[in-house]
Order: C-alpha cells, then sequence, then structure tokens
C-alpha cells in the first residue's frame, strides 16, 4: 500500500495471437460502461496505457470497417509492455491499481527462448511477475478448439496452445499462492473470440445454433489437466471459465489451418462483420466482478490493516504526549494547555519551533514549552488520518457489497 492505494498484479499466460491485448482492451473498453451503476470505473492509470488502448481501438475499428475481420491482421506484441489500468470508485485515495504486464506470447515456449536470447531475458522479467501476481487470465483461443476436425487438427491443438507450459506456469503459480494462504488466488480462464459459438436474445445475425455446451466441453478435454494442476497445488484458490465475445461485430465464416514449423497446423479463422461493425463485448461485465469481489476484498482486508495502524499510532503518540515529564515538564505541559487555549495550538507551535523570530515564548521554548503541544498536534492528525480512512474504508466497502450481489451470467462456471 502506497499513498493510500493498493496495486494489483495481473498475470497472463497465453502463446503467440491468443489475444492477450485484445483481451486487455476490451476490459477497458468495456468497463466504464459495465459498471457505470457500480460506483466503479475503469481508467488508465498512466498516459503510455491511455495511448495503447487508444491505438488498438483505431487499429480494430480499421479493420472492422472493410467489412471482413483477420485477426491475423493484428500484430503481436513483439515488445512487453505494462498496462496500468485502475478501478476507480471515485475517492481520494486512488481506488485500486491493477498492473497487467502483456508480452509476446512465443516467450512462452522454452524451445524458443532456448534459441533467442531476447525472449530468454525477458521472460526473466516476466515470469516472476506472473507467479506473484493475485490474478492469473489464461487466455483460451476459442477457434482453435472448435474448429478442429480431423485427427491431425485436433493433435496440433495442445501444440497451438501451449497447453504443457501454461499448465508448468499455473502449477508453479499455485504453488506459491498456497505457500501463502491469505492472499488472494483466482485463475479465469478466459476463451476469447466466442462470438460465433453463443446465441443471445435477440440476435438475428444468422451465425448458426448455440455451440456453448460443446464449447465448454471441448475446453474441459484440453485444459483439464492444467485445471487439476492449480487444484493440486492450492485446493483453496477460485477457478472460474469465463468465455468473452472479444470484438461482438464478428462472426467465423471459415477456417484454414495452414501449415506451421514449430506447430504443424495453425488454426486461421475468417470473419463477416454483423451488428453494423458496432462492438458488443460480452462478459467482460463478468470478468470485472470476478476481479472486483478478489481484488477490492484483498483491498479491505489491507485498509482494515492500514486504519488498525493508524489507530496504535494515535494511541502511542497520545500516550506519549501526556508521559510524565518530570516536574518542570509536567508544569510546561499544563503551561502549554493554557496558552493553546488563548492563542490556539498552531500558534503556540509556530511560536516556539526552531527558526522562530525571537521571544518570550521562543526562550522559554528551551526549557519545553510548546513540546506538549506539538506532540497532542502529531496524536491529533494520526487521529484525523485514520478517521479519513475509516471513511474510505466504509464507502469502498458500500462498493463491494454492491458488486457482490451480482450474479454472474449462465456463460460462466467455476471450476
Amino acid at each position: 500500500m502506497s499513498d493510500g492505494r493498493i496495486a494489483f498484479d495481473v498475470g497472463l499466460v497465453g502463446p503467440s495471437g491468443v489475444g492477450k491485448t485484445s483481451l486487455i482492451s476490451a476490459i477497458f473498453l468495456a468497463g466504464q460502461e459495465v459498471l457505470a451503476q457500480s460506483g466503479l470505473t475503469v481508467v488508465a492509470d498512466d498516459d503510455l496505457t491511455a495511448a495503447l488502448m487508444a491505438q488498438h481501438a483505431d487499429v480494430l475499428a480499421g479493420l472492422v470497417s472493410g467489412g471482413q475481420f483477420d485477426s491475423d491482421r493484428l500484430k503481436a506484441s513483439t515488445d512487453p509492455t505494462d498496462f496500468r489500468l485502475r478501478l476507480d470508485p471515485g475517492l481520494a485515495d486512488g481506488g485500486i491499481a491493477i498492473q497487467v504486464k502483456d508480452y509476446p506470447g512465443g516467450w512462452l515456449d522454452p524451445q524458443f527462448r532456448a534459441r533467442n536470447s531476447r525472449a530468454r531475458a525477458g521472460w526473466e522479467t516476466v515470469y516472476p511477475f506472473m507467479l506473484r501476481s493475485s490474478v492469473l487470465l489464461v487466455p483460451v483461443d476459442t477457434p482453435t478448439i472448435m474448429e478442429a476436425v480431423t485427427p491431425r487438427q485436433h493433435g496440433a491443438v495442445p501444440l497451438i496452445v501451449r497447453r504443457h507450459d501454461t499448465m508448468q506456469v499455473l502449477r508453479l503459480w499455485a504453488r506459491g499462492r498456497a505457500a501463502a494462504p491469505g492472499s488472494p488466488a483466482l485463475v479465469i480462464f478466459v476463451p476469447v473470440k466466442c462470438e460465433t459459438y453463443f446465441r443471445h436474445p435477440g440476435d438475428d445475425h444468422n451465425r448458426g445454433a448455440d455451440r456453448s455446451a460443446e464449447l465448454f466441453e471441448r475446453f474441459r478435454g484440453v485444459y483439464g489437466d492444467c485445471f487439476a494442476a492449480v487444484r493440486s497445488e492450492a485446493p483453496n484458490a477460485d477457478m472460474l471459465y469465463l468465455p468473452v465475445d472479444t470484438l461482438g461485430c464478428v462472426d467465423r465464416t471459415y477456417v484454414r489451418w495452414p501449415a506451421d514449423v514449430d506447430t504443424g497446423l495453425r488454426c486461421q479463422p475468417h470473419f463477416r462483420i454483423v451488428n453494423h461493425g458496432e462492438r458488443d463485448i460480452r462478459g467482460v461485465d463478468d470478468l470485472l466482478v470476478a476481479l472486483c469481489r478478489t481484488l477490492a476484498a484483498a483491498r479491505t482486508k489491507a485498509e482494515e490493516e492500514h486504519a488498525r495502524d493508524l489507530g496504535e499510532r494515535q494511541r502511542s503518540a497520545q500516550s506519549y504526549a501526556e508521559r510524565d515529564r518530570g516536574l518542570v515538564g509536567n508544569f510546561f505541559r499544563v503551561v502549554d494547555d493554557v496558552i493553546t487555549d488563548v492563542m490556539g495550538r498552531d500558534e503556540l507551535i509556530r511560536r516556539t519551533r526552531q527558526g522562530a523570530p525571537p521571544s518570550l515564548l521562543k526562550w522559554l521554548a528551551v526549557l519545553g514549552l510548546g513540546a506538549s503541544a506539538e506532540e497532542k498536534g502529531d496524536a491529533e492528525r494520526i487521529g484525523h488520518e485514520r478517521v479519513r480512512a475509516l471513511e474510505a474504508l466504509s464507502r469502498l466497502q458500500e462498493v463491494i457489497d454492491d458488486l457482490a450481489k451480482r450474479e454472474y451470467s449462465h456463460r460462466v462456471r467455476c471450476l
């Protein structure tokens, strides 16, 4: 905690091209809208994040405007990037700061790191960040697991999604969370690009039958070992299956499976534009509620500890100000109280502090005049800080209680 703000690290575990940056963008863009009535909003917490979010939104808008969408035209990340977001409840203490570290997905592959010194050095900074993160987001490439038909395509899926590498990260993360049982521990598996596989009331885009149940079963078949590893290492960790329509205005038309030197095949879906190209991001409300429940609850605990600490400091300062000072010290404490009643504590402290103009009060300060007044002022200041901290805690708790009443949509499943 610094300056009344709690900072949480959120890790991303996913291969190249899965849509890590697009997921961050969806959280940011949909956040203000879906949390509009909750008392919270999502804001960029630094200029770099604001610029990157604007750039990504503009690139997506340009791709959508062409009438077709090819996700391969989105440039994959080539450098690690710290996205700094903030859940802002409108409190003076700054709300909840969230840092998400994006990185080139190829770094997840140990074989790639072995032959690329830059990737190896970069992973040495990203990997510890993921392990200490309170929350892990695992983007899942939905078209890849849903569009595999032939045995060769099915065989390529675990390699494409880097299932083994993902499981190793999850296992070590869970082991660290288990060693700190009081810390938040949440894994969210986020199938992205789900537009084609969910039907919504009023959806008239002729996208075909609802395949959401099939998606969950295929997800379990591919990632079952991953959440089993988390459960074995950290039985108390929370895990969610939480699909997201990253764009909401696309529908898969056809899929190609071109050859790939690393995985044998890769899934290359192509999409048509629906809904007049207007983004209709779905699932982010569930994701934000999950984050808020975990992160804000942890913040509440930290705020309570901060308020208790301020209470102890106030009592200690008050006790020190009222200590037995001996005959002369006790005399001047009484004099302090009398003069304070006449001119006020701040004025007495000003006239007796080092650097004050020469005066009788300044001369008497050598003997102890003004010391009691300054110490009592310190105790009162700490007390006021404690009251402000408790007020901030109370307001934040109201927001938490409101979010806790929200139910997840039918898309979400606890694992």
